[in-house]
């Protein structure tokens, strides 16, 4: 195909992720999110997918079978069976402002500076070459698909105008925003639909090999000859094992998939979905993975082309150039999606944690430049973006012959799994040190480049080989375990600082205390509100600073006139400031600008204690006002509805003077009735409201319960012959005349409210009640059992509560919701039980449990 097509089309291809991502911005200040769902929030998991997956995988079926799963069952693993763990990540980044990788580590050990310096440092070490491997992915498919023959210059080469294409889309896509924590709405929903863009066309090369080309899977093993090697020829499960592990830990620290699983979320519930979803991409995205690199081997390997092009090799070979156009533009929407995230993600490591605390160290340059730091951010991760571009280029080019897909991707997954021990172990052991993490992260990336560099400088290290394990596995290993040993041993041999100590306990407790963390200042000292303005101010402009300023002192009742700053408002701006520049360095910035005091770990916690305690009191009293107000509606309707019958049926009366002697007497009747069920209710109000203030009189005295039924009950023969209702007594399962102390009056009380109910509930004609009595060695039990509409089991504790009804359509006859909350308070002041056993359509047992005298 021509060159200039399909360069046309690449970079025609970036103009539509341009469109689209502007859309999304322009959405989002219509307040209308595009990436706020978890099908989106997966798909931009699936930046993990980069050119390695597409391509890489299928050229290594024909030389390491399915050892390429690992890659995939890793992360799988760890959204299905760790997705709590995230969880923990994303609440801790969303209130400390944590922006990368290294910024979540420093700030949990301390927001110690240098440890984020390093953490950055490794991270470069290992994204260079990654994202240089997407470039030569991008490169090679480009000069495949065109036939092309590079010369041996770089700006001979046309895929170099991609390179450039890339970069500035990068630059004009990327650092718009200042604020590195606020959702980068466009970036994520272009990323989201070229995890789409990729997985179509994975899954259409696949199909059209694998059953148009041929008949299916069996065809195509038998045509390549070759045989899936077992997990014994690969090294044995240890090999397995061991990648399996690197492949889950790095995962979530590999600087791009942090960003986008952590950093951009926008609401935890999307996580609960995105742990079957994103699983889902990975099996959707491995179905052919098999098929194609045995269909690549048996076609294409005799012509010598590199295993990781069989993908786009073999729709050129059967002539599809339509299906190769698709296949091309998947393969680089893989590689550019990796290749825009993590350099933004590096870019912004390397400013907020490299090179602004070097900076910020100086106090004159911080008071020189108050008003230009975020202009400077700005332009230092421009800087570094292209910088990053060009060193990832730079190594493509160098090493283009030497390295594969899957060594390259390997090597860079170990380095950045040797943030894993500290950061796990870190959220949930509070005495893990800093010096513990900088021993466990150096020893273990140290002992990881020695494995893998020094055999290519001609120096052996066989006596660390481990048989059967290659050369990633074998490193992984051995820097893995001494990470983690030197990790445990220097945590348990050093001693924390008071700064470690405190944020030990917010990220490991950080559930416990999210709102106490938001809302309490975890701040003593001085500071000038004037340098807290000016701060802000270089950030996020003079006028917008001020409103943000007075917005919060508002809101909290704070004076802004003062010489010297609310602890509140220092400990805001710090908040504020971590959005732009990471934790650390706002960290840096507040203490260049102000003396500060130190807080121990106790003051911390008591402070966290006492507001979590007010927050706890607050949400009492907000429940208690709402039940109030919610009976106070209540009462209001059941006292209105008798009060219009009695005022309805009276008023007819008077201007119908001619009605029927039978019809008055009927209407007098209701009238009575309904003043009944005013009275009770009242009376019932008025029981309630004393038994929950604790004033109701008790007269606690021995009591049969045979004497309470058969009083209960005397009020109730009559109604239940009226409705046809069999009411039945049986004493004879209590053979003693042992007694339980309790108010007579008030037991009477409960098992009328108990009947009353049930010849509502029961069909007359054939409605039976059954009233028992039982007793054991400690306890006399009474049960009232009917056979009416019973209550669905869901509602068993709902009907206890006040003015509580549960919806029935079977119901015939209403009730004031309070007969069953007023016996529950009764029985439960008598030290007994209350329940009820039931099912819709099977009647209900009422069981009541007292402490014999």
């Amino acid at each position: 195909m021509s060159t200039w097509i399909i360069a046309l089309l690449s970079i025609a291809y970036l103009g539509i992720l341009f469109f689209l991502a502007s859309w999304a911005e322009k959405k989002k200040n219509h307040k209308k999110s595009l990436i706020n769902n978890p099908f989106i929030y997966a798909l931009s998991l699936a930046i993990y997918c980069s050119a390695w997956t597409f391509y890489g995988s299928v050229g290594q079926v024909s030389t390491n079978g399915i050892s390429f799963l690992t890659v995939y069952l890793g992360p799988t693993l760890v959204m299905i069976l760790a997705w709590g763990f995230v969880r923990k990540m994303i609440r801790i980044s969303k209130i400390h402002h944590i922006t990368n990788i290294a910024d979540f580590i420093s700030t949990r050990f301390g927001k110690d500076n240098r440890l984020g310096q390093i953490i950055t440092l490794i991270s470069v070490i290992a994204g260079i070459p990654y994202i240089g491997l997407q470039l030569k992915a991008i490169s090679q498919s480009f000069d495949l698909i065109t036939q092309n023959n590079p010369g041996d210059q770089f700006y001979q080469d046309p895929s170099f105008l991609l390179f450039i294409a890339i970069t500035l889309f990068i630059l004009t896509l990327g650092p718009r925003k200042f604020n590195s924590s606020e959702k980068h709405e466009g970036m994520i929903f272009a990323i989201g639909i070229e995890s789409i863009i990729k997985i179509l066309a994975f899954l259409a090369v696949g199909i059209y090999i694998t059953y148009t080309i041929h008949s299916g899977w069996d065809e195509i093993i038998q045509k390549a000859h070759l045989a899936i090697p077992s997990i014994q020829v690969q090294g044995g499960y240890g090999n397995w094992f061991i990648q399996l592990v690197i492949c889950g830990v790095s995962f979530l620290f590999l600087p791009r998939v942090f960003h986008v699983a952590v950093v951009e979320i926008n609401e935890e519930e999307n996580l609960k979905q995105a742990s079957w979803i994103f699983p889902l991409y990975m099996l959707l995205i491995n179905l052919f993975v098999i098929p194609l690199g045995f269909a690549g081997y048996a076609y294409l390997q005799p012509s010598g082309l590199n295993p990781d092009l069989y993908v786009l090799g073999l729709p050129l070979y059967f002539s599809s150039k339509a299906l190769a156009a698709i296949v091309y533009i998947g393969g680089f929407s893989a590689a550019t999606g990796m290749v825009i995230m993590e350099t933004i993600a590096i870019s912004s490591m390397i400013s907020n944690n490299l090179f602004m605390p070097l900076l910020l160290h100086r106090k004159a340059f911080v008071e020189q430049n108050q008003e230009n730091l975020g202009s400077i951010i700005h332009n230092l991760r421009r800087l570094f973006i292209v910088a990053i571009m060009v060193m990832a280029y730079a190594h493509y080019r160098i090493n283009e012959d030497f390295v594969n897909l899957v060594s390259i991707g390997m090597t860079s997954f170990l380095i950045v799994a040797q943030f894993a021990p500290a950061t796990i172990i870190g959220l949930y052991w509070k005495n893990a040190t800093r010096a513990g993490a900088l021993a466990g992260i150096l020893i273990g990336f140290s002992i990881c480049c020695a494995l893998l560099l020094l055999p290519g400088l001609g120096i052996s290290v066989d006596a660390f080989r481990i048989a059967g394990f290659n050369p990633i596995t074998n490193a992984g290993y051995w820097s893995l375990s001494f990470n983690i040993f030197a990790f445990l041993s220097v945590s348990i041999l050093t001693k924390q600082s008071a700064k470690e100590a405190n944020q030990a306990y917010l990220f490991v407790d950080v559930f416990a205390y999210t709102q106490s963390v938001e809302n309490t200042t975890l701040w003593r000292g001085k500071a000038k509100l004037k340098d807290l303005k000016n701060a802000l101010a270089g950030f996020m402009g003079k006028i917008k600073a001020e409103a943000n300023l007075k917005q919060f002192a508002s809101l909290h009742q704070i004076s802004l006139q003062e010489t010297y700053a609310d602890p509140r408002i220092v400990n805001n701006t710090e908040k504020m400031l971590a959005g732009f520049v990471g934790s650390t360095s706002a960290r840096l910035i507040i203490s260049a600008i102000s003396k500060e005091e130190n807080i121990g770990v106790s003051e911390v916690v008591d402070l966290l204690q006492k507001s979590r305690d007010l927050q706890q009191s607050n949400y009492d009293l907000r429940k208690l006002d709402a039940q109030k107000n919610e009976f106070l509606t209540t009462v209001t309707h059941e006292i209105r509805s008798p009060i219009t019958s009695i005022r309805s049926l009276s008023e007819i009366m008077v201007d119908h003077e001619d009605i029927s002697p039978e019809e008055r007497k009927k209407f007098l009747d209701t009238i009575i009735q309904e003043a009944d069920r005013l009275s009770r209710l009242v009376n019932q109000v008025l029981d309630l409201e004393k038994l929950d203030a604790g004033k109701e009189k008790f007269r606690i005295e021995p009591v049969l319960l045979e004497a309470i039924i058969e009083k209960a009950t005397q009020n109730f023969v009559a109604i239940a012959q009226q409705n046809q209702v069999s009411l039945t007594v049986d004493l004879s399962q209590k053979r003693t005349q042992r007694k339980v102390l309790g108010d007579f009056e008030k037991l009477v009380q409960v098992v009328i409210n108990i009947v009353s109910n049930a010849i509502k509930n029961v069909e007359p004609g054939s409605g039976k009640i059954d009233i028992r009595l039982k007793e054991n060695a400690t306890h006399i039990c009474l049960e009232i059992e009917d056979n009416g509409i019973g209550i669905d089991p869901k509602f068993h504790n709902q009907i206890f509560e006040k003015f509580k009804q549960v919806d029935n359509p079977n119901r015939k006859i209403e009730s004031s919701g309070l007969g069953l909350s007023i016996s529950k308070k009764i029985i439960e002041h008598l030290h007994g039980i209350i329940q009820v056993q039931s099912a819709l359509g099977q009647g209900a047992l009422f069981l009541i449990k007292l402490p014999i005298e």
